[in-house]
């Protein structure tokens, strides 16, 4: 346990945590928000700055709990296997460079320090995003009402579409579902890390085998759909890492959590393979 603590104090060092925090909160501003009727798409930083609430009381989409979902849009999905994966990919380069993993290696058996890394790998990106979208969804709260502001015929006709719906519930669901997400997309950085030491292979790589992952899931999915499979494009669709981001999909989250642990699993093992085989740290410059 106090390995993993030390590895998660690594990962989580204050000023990359704060910079990787800062770098969510301005990915999900600048996810599209609204779309209104004449087609005119605003980002959520728009409506933010230059909407006032008389202007958004008079559509109940623009609610903040709807705003603060789709603060999770295309944006964070293409930026996030950089920002949740900064300080772990920096301490892990650091380390192999200056000769500091063989120490680790030394104090440390070689399964003890993997699994110290693979927790870290798990946590950090969880908690990392988690705290981002908590910061973020503070901000909207200030600017945008709630759902109970609205007129009683635009909160029927909302809770007719969102059957059900609690705010506790609904925030606790969706913090969970973020934290999943998070631990899950940093799989690609932690899978990169075991291979190599180079920090700008570091950097873009995640980046490259996310956009891959979601080629691979799309690609067959449409296959799936092209033979009239109904159930090979629900189990494809079911691998795609955002289903777990939709928390009223039934038995969404897993899925993709099921492949990722597996992945992660699958890590584990190469990485502890190595380094018994080499008897320090093992990567391609």
């Amino acid at each position: 346990m106090n390995s993993i603590r030390c590895e998660m104090k690594k990962s989580l060092y204050p000023p990359l945590f704060i910079l990787s925090c800062i770098g969510v909160i301005l990915a999900c501003a600048v996810c599209e928000g609204y779309t209104s009727g004449s087609r005119t798409t605003y980002t959520i930083l728009e409506l933010f700055l230059f909407v006032g609430k008389d202007v958004l009381l008079t559509d109940v989409s623009l609610n903040r709990y709807e705003i603060w979902e789709h603060g999770l849009g295309m944006w964070v999905q293409i930026f996030l296997p950089l920002l949740l994966s900064i300080g772990y990919l920096y301490t892990i380069s650091a380390e192999k460079q200056t000769g500091y993993e063989r120490l680790l290696l030394l104090r440390e058996n070689n399964r003890r320090y993997s699994i110290s890394k693979l927790a870290a790998a798990m946590f950090s990106g969880g908690l990392i995003l988690l705290t981002g979208y908590i910061l973020f969804g503070v901000l909207i709260w200030m600017k945008f009402p709630s759902l109970y502001e609205y007129s009683p015929d635009q909160i029927q006709s909302y809770l007719a579409l969102v059957p059900g719906f609690a705010e506790p519930l609904f925030c606790l669901r969706k913090c969970i579902s973020v934290f999943l997400y998070g631990m899950c997309l940093n799989v690609f950085a932690y899978l990169v890390s075991i291979f190599f030491t180079d920090k700008y292979i570091l950097i873009c790589l995640p980046l490259l085998l996310r956009y891959v992952w979601e080629q691979i899931v799309l690609k067959l999915q449409l296959r799936a759909l092209e033979q009239g499979s109904a159930t090979g494009s629900r189990l494809c669709s079911g691998l795609r890492i955002e289903t777990i981001l939709t928390i009223n999909y039934p038995g969404g989250w897993w899925g993709p959590l099921i492949v990722i642990t597996l992945l992660y699993l699958s890590g584990f093992g190469i990485s502890v393979y190595l380094l018994k085989k080499k008897g320090e740290g093992f990567g391609f410059e």
